[in-house]
């Protein structure tokens, strides 16, 4: 299983952008917030995209 696909790290990374997310509204102002927001929202929408964990190695092999 790749990083990417791992539940837990889904969550945190998560977690972690809309912290990113939150802060930059509170603390920056104008084209840097803007910026920061941007990336954030783009990095949700690419995991959530991301393809789900299916554990078919593990139905093949039985």
């Amino acid at each position: 299983m790749s990083l990417i696909q791992s539940k837990t790290f889904k969550a945190v990374a998560i977690i972690c952008l809309c912290i990113i997310a939150v802060v930059a509204s509170v603390q920056t102002s104008g084209l840097t917030r803007a910026v920061i927001e941007l990336l954030a929202f783009g990095g949700l929408i690419a995991l959530a995209l991301a393809k789900p964990y299916i554990q078919q190695e593990i139905n093949e092999e039985e």
